[in-house]
């Protein structure tokens, strides 16, 4: 599932001290490219001379490379970088999965390599006594997957080695530390939580690490781009080799070095290289020639073959990244998708601005910088999340955002690093979503977020019908210090429980919302978990020997013992050896099934009062197969489900390679997300079957009821579950705002919440926003011809259906459009049982939609209606509705006076004019005001009521003055008489 990255404040801005080496040629404070490390908590800033080397939390420039003018003048200025990284996945001809598997945990070398400017390359080595491990538990950068780490990966952990800290101290107390780091030994035992005392509790040590210039190699050529990764040596020691993918211009060369000492080589020829990128198992390289044609090779290395996509849109290519499994083609003011798999460029999107830096943050978000100096996070199909400014002034936003030569970005664990030309760096403190599960669809689902300050934002959608709610909800975690890893959170469905799992220091956390009470279970390996129900917590655990297990647990709202996780123990699934478990989830059934239970003698169990239900279901996806497991339950009085028996009910034979986000069993099949794409499981012929229902899902919104809700492309769209596994339409599809992204529903008004964040140069602030799509949904339904009748059945319950109508009416008119199908829904509101349970539905509808249309426009609605002005104010007299008539008294009062004299001269029958003139009429409207501004309570209703009836007034005394007449003496009168 995607995770959304929100900034958390306002970036702080650094600068890289000045170069000790004079090359008054170039500016040695240009900061060419920034690149992370992560795995040894590591930033590496490049420069045309130097290099920079940085710990990255906390921020320390700990090393550096300043190269002479003498290597300057031989090698030529420095030009880009590249790391050498594990790949994710195995690649064709590359890397195997097996190799893989054993490179987890072994990353081997701390390498880097610079290209230069006269087609050399400087590989670098950083020795620093660290790993993946270390980095995880001291620090909590998530560089360690759990699932696939062995047992003596672990073991390999020292926490007691902390000889390569730095320590400062202060300049006239050499016995004072200012900083030392916290001591480690500490922190792996987590006993700072639920306790306030703690030294150094917000300092991270910083370790030395010693950069290395290790080989030079010259080349005829200029590189163009390259990708560093490692493999195992096939000598079979085991050694890890530093492979290098280089792009020339006329095609792409494998390189292999052992030992910084050159293996082999070989080339694959192709011209006008421009990017590599490695995707979907696939290596990809992007050419694009002087017309500006642009190529995609997929390459076969093995067998020296490819295949070739072109793409003429006359832009220039910026960058290509690979994001869940495609390869993003960004030029300068447009991205495009291409997918490896099937070979086709598809999907694009506009940006607007010209792209200046086009890059990802994670697996999900993608950051843009403009030439003008903006910064913009957008989703994966280009739904815009936050912009610091706008691309309209030069230098400066209308906010006085100052904006800067940016040149690069690195994004590691919420913390965004910007380099700019000019020796500028700036660091981003960033929210980071949590996913959560659909695990119950009879309630809504919420919305989390974590930053790096033990902070947790949670959204919880309103129950009811209100939108009142524009906040999240802020938690701290019980402790102090700052280097925990938050791997997982869940909210139970009625949010009043959450579970945090606090991955480098093994421990699960419990808090009830309610009582804000917090319980700690530690020396867990969790790697994933789902809510059961309010109190059944589902979770896949690692054992100590390795082994996987999911195991349910019971915890109830109060009085946990956390002295043994175990005692809440209620039933477990153990993985056989040969299996892996890739992800689990759990379903809770919206309608539960009553179960036919019968005793060994054949009796019922019905007879004796307990009745058995089928309530929920877990489903495991292993690599081999699909198991579900249904959840058999009894009803207690109290409404909360006792389960009972969990149940093997469906296995089905499937071999998966792709991460499946979620996945439901429905009917006599499966649904499931993955990769982007909808895929439904049913039997065709005795055999399973996978048929794409659905593609281009960036993420799943809810499942409510029988309703699902995705985010597709840039658009919301509403399924029935069953239209969706027949691959029906949907009941709606509505676009999404700029800069509102969609998070949470509430159906039962027919309104998405969405994030919107407000961002100055002084602070940053998420709010939530409100979208109603009811008016929607029912112009849909008019356009499919489905009767008044039913479409006011179905939604004439909601909330916002009159304000629906009203949009939909009031639109209609100012675009033209008939009439035809939405005045029926109008009339129809006051016979029968609406929201409000009134009768003046039909009246408030027609007086707030006149408000909004010009009044050029009336006449149109007037006759449809078969109504004129007078007949609309009667029936407000007689119904005594005062708030109606007062909002078409102002309405009247306020016409044009153009307009006004245009329908003295008409003598149209639907003339406002005639209406203002009838005097009997306009006594008995002031009448009615009076009395119910002198019996409401409310202050400013009261206020409102007056003021109209003042109004009311003034334009008695003109009709006085045009006719003679004491209309006003007759006002005072009445007024006069509602005091007594």
């Amino acid at each position: 599932m995607s995770k959304h990255i929100w900034p958390f404040q306002p970036p702080q801005r650094l600068r890289i001290n000045d170069s000790v080496v004079n090359l008054p040629e170039f500016n040695n404070n240009d900061i060419l490219q920034v690149e992370s490390l992560a795995q040894v908590n590591v930033l590496i800033m490049l420069t045309p001379a130097r290099v920079l080397v940085y710990n990255l939390k906390p921020i320390a420039l700990v090393a550096s490379h300043e190269r002479t003018a003498e290597s300057i003048a031989e090698f030529g200025p420095n030009k880009f970088l590249t790391k050498s990284h594990t790949l994710e996945e195995a690649v064709e001809g590359l890397v195997s999965g097996k190799e893989i598997r054993s490179l987890i945990g072994h990353e081997g070398k701390i390498v880097f390599h610079v290209a230069t400017e006269k087609n050399a390359l400087l590989t670098y080595q950083i020795l620093k006594n660290c790993s993946s491990m270390a980095t995880f538990k001291n620090y909590g950068i998530p560089v360690v997957d759990l699932a696939h780490l062995q047992d003596d990966d672990q073991q390999e952990y020292d926490e007691n080695i902390d000889d390569d800290t730095l320590t400062t101290f202060e300049r006239d107390k050499s016995s004072r530390v200012i900083q030392n780091g916290y001591c480690v030994t500490k922190e792996t035992g987590f006993l700072q939580f639920l306790t306030s005392s703690q030294d150094n509790a917000d300092e991270l040590p910083i370790k030395k690490l010693e950069l290395r210039l290790k080989v030079v190699l010259k080349f005829d050529f200029p590189v163009l781009d390259m990708i560093g990764f490692k493999r195992l040596s096939d000598i079979g020691d085991t050694r890890v080799e530093e492979s290098l993918l280089l792009l020339f211009p006329h095609g792409l060369q494998q390189l292999t070095m052992v030992d910084f000492k050159l293996k082999d080589t070989y080339l694959i020829e192709l011209i006008d290289g421009r990017k590599i990128c490695i995707a979907h198992g696939q290596v990809v390289v992007v050419s694009q020639n002087e017309d500006l044609l642009t190529v995609v090779y997929r390459l076969g290395i093995s067998n020296q073959k490819h295949k070739v996509t072109e793409l003429q849109n006359g832009e220039k290519l910026i960058n290509c990244f690979e994001i869940n499994g495609k390869v993003l083609l960004a030029f300068t003011r447009s991205i495009f998708y291409y997918d490896p798999v099937s070979d086709i460029i598809g999907g694009r999107w506009n940006i607007g601005p010209q792209i200046k830096i086009c890059g990802k943050l994670n697996n999900s978000i993608i950051l843009v910088v403009t030439q003008m100096g903006s910064i913009r996070f957008y989703s994966e199909y280009g739904n815009l999340l936050f912009v610091t400014a706008s691309d309209d002034d030069e230098g400066q936003s209308n906010d006085g955002y100052e904006v800067y030569d940016y040149s690069g970005f690195t994004c590691v664990d919420k913390i965004l690093v910007i380099a700019t030309h000019g020796g500028e760096y700036e660091l981003w403190d960033l929210w980071e979503e949590l996913p959560q599960s659909f695990s119950d669809n009879r309630f809504q689902c919420g919305y989390a977020l974590q930053d790096s300050n033990n902070n947790i934002a949670i959204y919880s959608p309103p129950i009811d019908s209100s939108t009142s709610q524009h906040f999240l909800n802020t938690i701290k975690l019980p402790t102090a210090t700052i280097n925990n890893c938050i791997s997982l959170l869940k909210v139970n469905p009625t949010f009043k429980m959450i579970a945090v799992y606090v991955a480098n220091k093994s421990v699960l956390l419990l808090q009830n919302l309610e009582t804000n009470t917090w319980f700690c279970f530690r020396d867990l390996t969790i790697i994933d978990m789902h809510w059961l129900g309010s109190t059944y917590l589902v979770c896949h655990i690692k054992q100590e020997d390795c082994s996987h297990v999911v195991r349910c647990f019971r915890f109830p709202l109060q009085d946990l013992d956390t002295s043994d996780i175990d005692k809440y123990h209620l039933w477990e699934y153990e993985l056989p050896s040969h299996e892996r478990l890739q992800t689990f989830h759990v379903n809770t059934a919206l309608k539960y099934r009553l179960l036919r239970v019968k005793t060994r003698d054949g009796e019922e169990f019905d007879k004796y009062g307990e009745k058995f239900f089928r309530t929920a279901d877990i489903v495991l996806v292993t690599n081999h197969q699909i198991l579900v497991f249904a959840v058999i339950s009894t009803m207690h009085w109290s409404g909360l489900n006792i389960i009972k028996k969990f149940h093997e009910q469906l296995r089905v034979e499937l071999s998966l390679t792709d991460k499946i986000d979620w996945i439901t069993n429905y009917k006599e099949g499966l649904m499931y997300l993955s990769r982007n794409r909808i895929i439904k499981v049913d039997k065709e012929d005795g055999s399973w079957r996978s048929q794409v229902v659905l593609s281009d899902v960036e993420r799943i919104i809810d499942l409510i009821g029988d309703d699902i809700f995705f985010v597709k492309n840039r658009n919301v769209l509403i399924y029935r579950i069953e239209d969706l596994y027949e691959s029906l339409p949907p009941i709606l599809s509505t676009p999404i705002d700029e800069d509102f992204y969609p998070v949470s529903l509430t159906p039962e008004s027919a309104t998405i919440h969405g994030l919107h964040c407000i961002f100055r140069p002084n602070y940053v602030k998420l709010i939530v926003k409100h979208k109603i799509y009811l008016d929607q949904i029912i112009t849909t339904k008019i356009a499919l011809g489905v009767r008044a009748q039913d479409i006011m059945e179905e939604y004439g319950s909601l909330r916002h259906y009159n304000f629906a109508l009203e949009k939909i009416l009031s639109t209609s008119i100012l675009t033209n459009e008939s009439l035809d199908g939405i005045l029926p829904l109008v009339k129809l509101c006051d016979y029968e049982g609406t929201a409000t349970g009134e009768h003046n539905n039909m009246l408030e509808i027609v007086s707030n939609c006149l408000r909004k249309i010009e009044t050029k426009h009336w006449n149109i609605l007037f006759s449809k209606l078969q109504m004129t002005p007078k007949d609309l104010l009667t029936r407000c007299l007689e119904g005594k509705d005062a708030k109606i008539l007062g909002v078409l008294l102002l309405v009247f009062l306020n016409y044009d006076k153009t307009d006004f004299i245009e329908d003295l001269r008409s003598g149209d029958d639907y003339a406002v004019a005639d209406v203002i003139k009838d005097q009997d009429m306009m006594l008995n409207v002031l009448r009615l005001l009076v009395t119910n501004a002198a019996n409401t309570t409310d202050s400013i209703i009261a206020a409102d009521s007056w003021d109209m009836c003042f109004q009311l007034v003034r334009l008695l005394k003109a009709l006085d003055k045009e006719n003679n007449t004491n209309l006003v003496q007759k006002a005072l009168q009445m007024i006069k008489s509602s005091f007594e």
